[in-house]
């Protein structure tokens, strides 16, 4: 099923051609998905008495069930533009926000849902029957003249609100990352694809059925009741100045001047149609949703096999097609793009750590004429860049900390060499008096035209002043005044009331009530969100591509054990085990030593549960990471420990490591020890 041997002449297929079709494939099936519920949404929808009519297919149903699909291609189209892997690794909330409200796909993102409310909306004032008062005109009774119809206008309002609430919490709440986040990649269960008479796709979507619903319900009942408020209040005389009134005069050109909106006609019916039609557009969202992304983050496989495989079915026909499957997979691994490159790391840790891909991995060790370099010192590399970017991402963030703690040493430096000049120009200050007595002539003087007046009067006060044995112009009784004054009016001296120090101690004291409030949640800097940026990477979090490479990785380094028949991973052993000790130690370095934010105001310095600092600073991310690469180190070391001399590792660094494997793994089993004890309290 696939080459092996030399590597075929040619440049290598692009990752894209092989991610690209099963994208496409993915993205037709939950379209088809979606489909269904369309169906059964235009069924519902249906006025026909006849209940085959209503259901069949080939009639008006058939025809509001692809009119409903565009709503939920609308979707599709937002995901797709705003796909990425990885959750956002922002420090607080105000951050996440910035960085939303200045991007241009927050405004196609509304953009998109607003029209696909539009659509919905329109779809479904179509579908209704005649006395569900939402045409336009309100032709009333026969001796009525017709009028402006201010139902439909209330409703179309209704949708356009919760197209903007919609788009606010999909962008809000991160709906366009995929979900491949490191999971037990059990993908031959042969047992479980008998058992199952369901696609995966469809049992996942039962499994997430009820979180939909948790969601669908309130979000509909409080945005209904919320909605007549804001419709009254804000919207009505828009909506019916530029939409309800201009579009019923095109209609019918007798309608009487516009003298404002008309009313609502049936309240009682119109608050029906708006829960009905607001929840049916509500899980059409979600489930949209819901479906793009089981679909699209299923695992990097066609027919059982890698995408960049070579495939063939049953009778020796080519499916797909890969004279360079690993030149491609390398291409992928150095992907520019999110996208790609992550799953490019998955399929690599398929291939890797699944026995049933075996014959697949033994290639990456015998394609040892590929250029600039082999397929295994290639491959390392990329992982090894993903594993050693944690420790680039620590050292520049902790760049401007220690370049502040160097100019504070110089500046102290600089004052004591400063010092012994100081100390020599004290003793030779000039006096006051020294300075001579100012002349009544020169006290008086004219100034020069455009000086300022006030001149004379600091010329008469430093005159008073400076003038030997001169008495204090202010006699004492008026300073008894202003002494008496000052208690009065601020309770003690200005300059103890006034003073800089107080000031800031008063504000600092405000911010801080601020900050220990709910208002003051999207300002604070975490402890955990400030870690996970940094381990992790901004804008999106490159967790999962870490520990796909670090698996792939350990998986490749222990099989060569018995697979490299060229001895080409000997030479690489000790970069491996610097590599992960060094990230290790780096990890726990940043997690011990970072100062909190002064905003992280809920930082607890002695953690209720007996656990004190060290248990305040845990980051479970940040540790299921740390376990990853401990797990890796430990079994590099058990496989290759004994060879460490002859590889070229020190006695001091396989110590080292050994102490670094011992270390996190006893972190590891005191941080699941103190959870336990939580829930047991709980």
């Amino acid at each position: 099923m696939i080459a092996t041997g030399s590597v075929p002449a040619g440049v290598a297929r692009p990752y894209k051609d092989f991610l690209t079709p099963a994208l496409h494939r993915r993205f037709t099936n939950a379209a088809a998905l979606t489909l269904a519920l369309c169906w059964l949404e235009a069924s519902l929808m249906s006025s026909d008495p006849s209940y085959f009519r209503a259901v069949f297919p080939l009639s008006r149903t058939g025809l509001r069930t692809l009119l409903l699909l565009i709503p939920c291609l609308a979707v599709f189209i937002i995901r797709v533009m705003n796909m990425h892997v990885g959750q956002r690794t922002t420090c607080s909330g105000v951050e996440t926000l910035l960085q939303r409200g200045t991007d241009w796909r927050t405004a196609g993102t509304m953009g998109w849902y607003v029209f696909s409310a539009w659509m919905f909306g329109e779809v479904y004032i179509w579908s209704s029957s005649e006395g569900a008062n939402l045409g336009w005109i309100d032709h009333g009774r026969a001796y009525e003249r017709a009028k402006a119809n201010e139902n439909p206008v209330f409703l179309r309002t209704v949708f356009f609100v919760f197209a903007l609430v919609q788009a606010g919490w999909h962008l809000l709440g991160d709906r366009d990352r995929l979900a491949i986040e490191e999971r037990d990649h059990a993908i031959h269960r042969t047992q479980e694809r008998q058992d199952s008479r369901l696609p995966e796709s469809l049992r996942q979507l039962g499994g997430q059925a009820g979180s939909i619903a948790h969601r669908t319900v309130p979000f509909v009942l409080c945005g209904s009741i919320l909605t007549f408020p804001v419709y009254f209040l804000v919207l009505r005389k828009l909506a019916w100045k530029y939409m309800a009134y201009p579009i019923a005069r095109t209609l019918v050109r007798h309608l009487p001047a516009n003298a404002g909106p008309s009313g609502l006609l049936n309240v009682g019916r119109l608050a029906w149609q708006c829960l009905a039609s607001s929840a049916m557009l509500i899980i059409l969202w979600e489930v949209s949703n819901a479906i793009f992304t089981i679909s699209v983050s299923q695992a990097p496989l066609k027919k059982g096999q890698p995408l960049t495989s070579e495939i063939k079915d049953a009778r020796g026909v080519i499916l797909s097609k890969s004279k360079d499957p690993n030149g491609s997979l390398i291409r992928g691994l150095k992907a520019q793009k999110d996208t790609p490159k992550s799953f490019a790391f998955w399929e690599l840790d398929l291939i890797c750590t699944v026995p049933a891909f075996e014959h697949r991995r033994k290639t990456i060790f015998t394609d040892v004429d590929r250029k600039p370099s082999t397929t295994w010192s290639q491959i390392s590399a990329l992982c090894l860049a993903e594993i050693s970017a944690i420790n680039t991402r620590i050292v520049k963030s902790q760049a401007p900390l220690e370049q502040q703690q160097q100019t504070a040493a110089s500046a102290v430096q600089q004052e004591h060499l400063l010092a012994p000049q100081k100390r020599a120009q004290s003793f030779g200050l000039p006096r006051i008096a020294s300075q001579g007595v100012q002349e009544n002539a020169s006290v008086f003087a004219a100034t020069a035209p455009g000086s300022d007046a006030l001149q004379t009067v600091g010329n008469l006060a430093r005159s008073i002043g400076q003038s030997p044995g001169a008495q204090s112009p202010v006699i004492p009784s008026a300073r008894k005044a202003i002494a008496w004054t000052e208690r009065q009016t601020t309770g003690g001296s200005l300059g103890e009331r006034w003073s800089s120090t107080r000031l800031s101690k008063g504000a600092n004291g405000y911010v801080l009530q601020f900050l220990k409030s709910p208002l003051g949640e999207p300002w604070r800097q975490t402890f955990a969100r400030r870690v996970c940026a940094v381990v992790f990477g901004i804008p999106h979090s490159g967790r999962t591509n870490i520990v796909h490479a670090s698996r792939a990785l350990t998986a490749l380094t222990v099989a060569s054990l018995k697979e490299d028949k060229y001895g080409q991973v000997a030479r690489d052993i000790p970069a491996v085990i610097r590599t992960y000790t060094a990230a290790i130690v780096g990890i726990r370095k940043l997690v011990a030593e970072l100062p909190p934010h002064w905003t992280d105001v809920r930082f607890a310095s002695d953690d209720s549960s007996g656990g004190g600092a060290e248990a305040a600073r845990r980051v479970e991310e940040v540790e299921a990471v740390v376990e990853v690469l401990r797990r890796g180190l430990e079994q590099v070391v058990l496989a290759f420990g004994e060879y460490a001399a002859g590889l070229g590792l020190g006695a001091r660094e396989m110590r080292e490591a050994r102490e670094v494997i011992a270390t996190a793994g006893r972190r590891r089993g005191e941080g699941g020890e103190m959870r336990e004890r939580r829930r047991g309290g709980e």
